[in-house]
């Protein structure tokens, strides 16, 4: 291994010989990261940081609506001069097509983002049932 404080890099710890692979994933992730995320890839959230996260999401989608709604004006534009003028064409079909690139690109990210929310809604629906269905179990108990 090297030293950090002389400006020596360190040796991955995959590099010790000696070591098996899975003691070397855990010793690179505790040097890196501090140790190995939660096994299942699981994460927790309380409702109301769901709800906030929703809320997040829907500002989100709200603004790639609103650079939809803007960039309509980048798409079906017209040279100013004469249509025999090739190079100002050019240019109009050159910005004609980053136009309908970018609002592809936008209904894209729409489509992802509108996904995710109905993902993190169905969830979020999910808790509050099975909270809900928890204490009415308790309550004929």
């Amino acid at each position: 291994m090297g030293d950090q404080a002389n400006g020596q890099a360190q040796t991955p710890p995959h590099a010790v010989k000696g070591v098996g692979r899975s003691e070397a994933v855990q010793a690179l992730a505790n040097h890196v990261f501090g140790g190995l995320p939660p096994s299942g890839g699981k994460f927790t959230m309380a409702p109301d940081q769901l709800n906030d996260t929703i809320k997040q999401w829907n500002d989100l989608l709200d603004q790639l609506q609103t650079d939809a709604r803007r960039g309509q004006g980048m798409v079906g534009l017209s040279a100013a001069g004469s249509p025999l003028d090739q190079v100002g064409q050019a240019f109009v079909n050159a910005a004609n097509a980053s136009g309908i690139a970018y609002l592809k690109a936008n209904k894209a990210q729409q489509d992802f983002v509108t996904e995710y929310i109905t993902k993190l809604t169905a969830v979020r629906d999910g808790h509050v049932q099975a909270d809900q269905d928890g204490a009415d179990h308790l309550k004929k108990a």
